[in-house]
């Protein structure tokens, strides 16, 4: 009898994690608030606020959970008064939704906003990359043209410089090291100064560059936060190359700043302690939100 109710109390367990992992987690988008220090800021940058946005994964389908997830980012979005809006990467979740998500994103454009294309942008996942499946791609260059004729702008393996309260501001876009597309020393050509360097790209193995030192701050995605995180161990696996830690959060390398962002929506839809999130970045030359110390590892071209 105390076998078959343990038994049963289990399978019960294993059922509402099932149920609360892919049917409610998944939808509990927050807004997260972070002061990040950067401590060379000019006094006249201090307060300048970063969105961040990355993964919406918009399908355009008839059932399209990325759409629904984008909207509600979207909505979110437009309640904070930030003066930047990035978005990393997995706008799509493959290039042909491009239309799609370029509309559900165009309410954000009457603010500056930057993208990088991440590798669900390129059609690089696995399902294609295995022939399982066929789609209909559309072009890089198509692919952002449509974006940008929302008024955002595209960074692919370029930097802008822009003038805010009177400074200098760096932007730079590097193209994802996920799928081959990064040239950060094309996208840091002539070694551009300014008062504030930031760097876009959609995965934070690109952190292992030394050429990042140059940012002073740089935002990516692609992980989702790992998705599925355990309490004391964090996510088991993520898709980073060379160190699952690095798949959420503030993170210092040298005098570098990354967030990776947990992201607002996702091909593979179950999460655990892991909820969606857009993300409000104030920058302050006081003290931040503690960030986590790194190490860049030493990587070969066949790495």
């Amino acid at each position: 009898m105390t076998t078959t109710i343990v038994l049963w109390a289990l399978v019960a367990l294993v059922a509402a994690f099932f149920w609360y992992s892919h049917y409610v987690e998944p939808r509990r988008l927050g807004l997260t608030r972070l002061r990040v220090s950067i401590p060379r800021l000019p006094e006249a940058l201090e307060g300048l606020t970063l969105l961040h946005l990355s993964d919406l994964h918009v399908t355009g389908d008839r059932d399209d959970f990325g759409g629904e997830m984008a909207r509600r980012a979207v909505a979110l979005a437009e309640e904070v008064p930030a003066d930047l809006i990035c978005l990393t990467g997995d706008i799509s979740q493959a290039s042909r939704a491009i239309d799609v998500a370029a509309e559900i994103l165009r309410p954000l454009t009457s603010r500056p906003v930057f993208v990088v294309m991440g590798n669900h942008d390129h059609d690089k996942m696995l399902e294609t990359e295995l022939a399982l499946r066929r789609i209909r791609r559309v072009p890089a260059d198509e692919w952002c043209a449509t974006l940008e004729a929302t008024g955002a702008r595209v960074l692919r393996n370029e930097h802008v410089s822009i003038e805010l309260r009177g400074c200098t501001v760096i932007i730079a876009g590097c193209g994802d090291p996920s799928c081959g597309w990064d040239d950060l020393p094309q996208t840091l050509a002539g070694k551009p100064r300014g008062d504030f360097h930031l760097l876009l790209v959609h995965s934070p193995d690109m952190m292992d560059s030394p050429d990042t030192a140059w940012a002073d701050l740089v935002l990516c995605g692609h992980t989702h936060g790992g998705q599925l995180r355990l309490p004391g161990i964090g996510s088991p696996w993520a898709p980073v190359w060379r160190d699952r830690h690095r798949a959420y959060g503030l993170l210092r390398f040298g005098t570098t700043l990354c967030y990776v962002t947990r992201g607002v929506a996702a091909g593979f839809r179950s999460r655990f302690l892991c909820p969606p999130e857009v993300v409000e970045i104030v920058l302050t030359r006081g003290p931040g939100d503690p960030a986590r110390e790194m190490q860049r590892h030493k990587v070969t071209d066949q790495a």
